[in-house]
C-alpha cells in the first residue's frame, strides 16, 4: 500500500479533529475515516463501496461472514448489506486510517460496455476482502491530491472515480464490480 496515501490521509484527517472517525470531503462520495482508539460493535447497512484500509485494523461480519484486515487491505461491498463492524487496531500514535469510497453502478455499467474480454474467473461475493492492488492506492492517492486544490476537484473527481472503479474492476475484486455493475 502506497505510504503516500497513508499519509494523504493522515495529513486530511488530522486537519479536521472536531470531524470524529468521520471525516466527509468536498468530493462526493469519499469519506476518510480515523480513529485512535479500537471502537464499540458498529451496526450498519451499507450501500456499495470500496474501504481502503491504510493503517491499523478492523473486523466486519455480515451473514455468517467474518472479515478481519488491516492496512493493504480493500473491503469491498457490493450490495446494500446489514454488517456490524469494530476497529480493532487503532492508538493515538497509530491511529486507524481508511478511506472509503461509495461505488457507482452507472460508472461500472458505463465501464463494462467499453471494456473488451471475459471477466475474470472467480465467486461473487457480496463482501469481499482482497490486499488493495497498485494502480487502485495510486489512483486514490491523486483523488486525495484533489482535495489540496479545490478548484480541480469539479474538472478532475468524476476522472478518478472513474479510473478507480475501472482498476477495481479489473483486479482482485472485478467479477463483484462486474456483477454490480
Amino acid at each position: 500500500m502506497s505510504e503516500a496515501l497513508r499519509e494523504a490521509v493522515d495529513r486530511f484527517t488530522s486537519a479536521y479533529p472536531g470531524a470524529g472517525e468521520l471525516t466527509a470531503t468536498a468530493i462526493p462520495g469519499l469519506t476518510l475515516v480515523r480513529a485512535a482508539a479500537p471502537s464499540g460493535l458498529v451496526h450498519a447497512i451499507n450501500r456499495p463501496l470500496v474501504c481502503l484500509v491504510l493503517q491499523g485494523s478492523k473486523h466486519v461480519t455480515t451473514g455468517n461472514q467474518a472479515f478481519t484486515f488491516s492496512g493493504g487491505a480493500s473491503l469491498l461491498i457490493t450490495a446494500d448489506v446489514p454488517t456490524v463492524s469494530q476497529i480493532t487496531e487503532a492508538s493515538a500514535e497509530r491511529p486507524y486510517l481508511s478511506l472509503v469510497l461509495e461505488l457507482d453502478s452507472a460508472v461500472l455499467a458505463e465501464l463494462l460496455a467499453q471494456v473488451d474480454g471475459t471477466p475474470p474467473p472467480g465467486p461473487v461475493h457480496s463482501v469481499a476482502v482482497d490486499p488493495t492492488e497498485t494502480e487502485a492506492a495510486d489512483t486514490a492517492l491523486r483523488l486525495m491530491r484533489l482535495l489540496d486544490r479545490p478548484a480541480s476537484i469539479g474538472v478532475l473527481q468524476a476522472q478518478l472515480v472513474r479510473e478507480l472503479h475501472y482498476w477495481l474492476m479489473l483486479g482482485r475484486h472485478g467479477p463483484a464490480m462486474r456483477a454490480l455493475g
